[in-house]
C-alpha cells in the first residue's frame, strides 16, 4: 500500500465515521470518538487505515480488529476499543464489576494478540514496516493505553 492508497483509506473511513452517528451502541462511539478525535489522542498516527479488519482474511471467525493508524511512513497503532458500563449500584454491582474485569482481560489480549497477526499483513502488505503498537481504548480512560511495542 503506497501513501496514496493510505490518504484514500483514510478519508473514506474517516467520512464514513464521522457521518454515522446514529448508532448507540457505546462501543461503536468509542470507537468514533476516537478516530474524530485521533490528532490529539494517537497524534504520531495522523492516517486510519483500518476499521473492523478480519485478522486472518476471509475467516470473520476468528476474530476482527478495530482499529489501525499509521503514520504513513512504516509504524502502525492497532487499536482494540471496549465499553465498559462503569455505572455500578444496586445488588449486580459484583456482577458488573466481575464483567468488566473480564472485559479489560480480554481486551488486551486481543489487542495483543491482534497486533501481532497485523505484523504479518503489515509486511506484506506495506513497503517498510519499522513499528507495530498495541493500544486498548476503554471509556474508563480519557486515552488510549499502550500495551507493546514491536520495533523491526
Amino acid at each position: 500500500m503506497n501513501q496514496l492508497e493510505i490518504e484514500h483509506r483514510n478519508q473514506v473511513l474517516r467520512t464514513y465515521l464521522e457521518g454515522r452517528n446514529w448508532d448507540g451502541n457505546g462501543e461503536y462511539a468509542l470507537k468514533r470518538q476516537l478516530v474524530l478525535m485521533s490528532t490529539q489522542l494517537l497524534p504520531d498516527y495522523p492516517y486510519v487505515i483500518e476499521d473492523e479488519w478480519e485478522v486472518e482474511p476471509g475467516r470473520t471467525d476468528l476474530g476482527r480488529g478495530d482499529l489501525v493508524f499509521t503514520d504513513g511512513a512504516g509504524c502502525f497503532a492497532v487499536v482494540e476499543v471496549k465499553w465498559l458500563d462503569l455505572e455500578i449500584t444496586g445488588r449486580t454491582g459484583t456482577t458488573k464489576r466481575t464483567s468488566n474485569r473480564k472485559k479489560r482481560l480480554a481486551v488486551k489480549e486481543q489487542a495483543l494478540t491482534y497486533a501481532n497477526l497485523y505484523t504479518e499483513l503489515a509486511l506484506s502488505t506495506f513497503e517498510a514496516v519499522r513499528l507495530i503498537e498495541a493500544f486498548v481504548f476503554t471509556n474508563e480512560y480519557q486515552q488510549p493505553c499502550l500495551l507493546q511495542t514491536k520495533n523491526f
